[in-house]
């Protein structure tokens, strides 16, 4: 039996462009959040939230449909899948943690926009307003981190489809993993006080 032909830089760029695509759709939900402190309402607020939440679970639909699909591949035909189809797979689904991470924020935010609705239907006193507040300034948080998740996700893609280039155009040999990106829990991280979102964020 022939060996399999060694992929060259042309079956990297196709590669690497998937994830360049998948990227900039992490990309673009982050831009696409509400932006902290925003004046929108909060039903606008919900809606905008509501819409990349399914963006995230449809970019996590395409993680798993890529593993799977890899992993049956590999099962039929051992020992056929080269290298490069190894590490783009590899590259592509360490993403979703910090996409878990961001969609976990995300969850956090939804509790406070419920939060904010049942106490904006409470009667007007100084105790409502300071609740209020107090939920705004968390669901700011939430949202603040959530971008945060995201934008690390995209440029970690970004640069993993890089490598994938390099790996086919042969400057990058063996079969060494990748080095991990330093993607923690949030309870891990420091805690982090809402402020001006990253420059490629869209303010509204």
């Amino acid at each position: 039996m022939t060996a399999p032909e060694a992929p060259g830089p042309l079956t990297g760029l196709e590669q690497a462009a998937h994830l360049h695509s998948l990227a900039e759709r992490i990309h673009h939900a982050a831009d696409d959040l509400p932006a902290p402190e925003s004046s929108h309402s909060l039903a606008s607020i919900s809606e905008e939230v509501e819409d990349q939440v399914r963006v995230i679970v449809g970019v996590f639909a395409s993680l798993a449909h890529e593993a799977a699909v890899h992993g049956r591949a590999a099962k039929r035909r051992p020992g056929t899948a080269d290298a490069l189809a190894h590490r783009k797979v590899a590259l592509m689904t360490r993403v979703a943690d910090p996409l878990g991470w961001a969609l976990a924020k995300l969850g956090e935010a939804v509790s406070q926009i419920g939060r904010l609705h049942e106490i904006s239907a409470d009667p007007r006193t100084p105790e409502r307003a300071q609740a209020i507040d107090s939920a705004r300034a968390a669901l700011d948080d939430r949202l603040f981190s959530a971008h945060r998740h995201l934008t690390n996700a995209a440029g970690n893609l970004h640069r993993d489809a890089d490598l994938l280039v390099a790996a086919a155009s042969g400057s990058r040999r063996g079969s060494t993993a990748p080095p991990a990106h330093p993607n923690r829990p949030p309870a891990a991280l420091p805690v982090s006080t809402p402020g001006p979102p990253a420059a490629s964020r869209t303010l509204r």
